[in-house]
């Protein structure tokens, strides 16, 4: 059976793992609007100025490189944090002064604990029991709710916008400005008249 300080880092190890997703959902909105944007900012200039070989090869690679840097820094350097396979993810200290902020009464009491468990000098007994004290305090905060899962929904509107740009584009009957465009710059080595 569990004790009460270890259903508190489970709650925290919880939190730790939502935080991560709620990152890892806004990366993924993030690269999808910044991609879809680069493509269509690169698709007009090549489509109004039909450029050459190669200046359409670095528009090819910074694209890939924008798409890496982009992916790695928004989605799998969070994700790697989230599976703690580096040194520099989110500790339980860390995670109890973000839950502090949302629940202003839990955040002297959640570090404290944390606190308390690491001291190794004074009485065991009396350390325990402040610690289980402290614990019935807190026990009934909701620390997931401190993840802001609606401020990362909004950002999906955004993503209506380079959406809707090419759903205009192609029900205008205008969809070779992107497809033509990018056809080009995907074969950057090809000559076109």
């Amino acid at each position: 059976m569990q004790n009460n300080y270890e259903i508190l880092i489970e709650k925290l190890n919880r939190f730790i793992r939502a935080y991560y997703k709620n990152l890892i959902l806004r990366g993924l909105i993030y690269s999808s609007i910044s991609l879809f944007a680069i493509l269509i900012v690169f698709a007009f200039i090549e489509h109004f100025t039909f450029l050459n070989g190669t200046i359409r090869s670095v528009f090819f690679w910074s694209y890939c490189l924008s798409i890496m840097m982009i992916i790695v820094n928004f989605i799998i350097i969070p994700a790697v944090k989230m599976m703690k396979l580096t040194s520099t993810h989110l500790t339980h200290k860390e995670a109890a002064n973000i839950i502090g902020q949302h629940f202003k009464q839990v955040s002297d009491k959640l570090i404290n604990i944390l606190e308390l468990k690491s001291l190794n000098a004074g009485s065991k007994d009396l350390i325990y029991a402040s610690i289980d004290q402290k614990i019935q305090e807190i026990q009934l905060t909701p620390f997931n709710n401190a993840v802001d899962w609606s401020s990362t929904i909004k950002y999906s509107k955004y993503l209506l916008i380079p959406v809707l740009f090419m759903l205009i584009l192609i029900v205008s009957g205008n969809k070779e400005i992107i497809s033509d465009s990018t056809f080009r710059i995907i074969n950057y080595n090809t000559h076109f008249e």
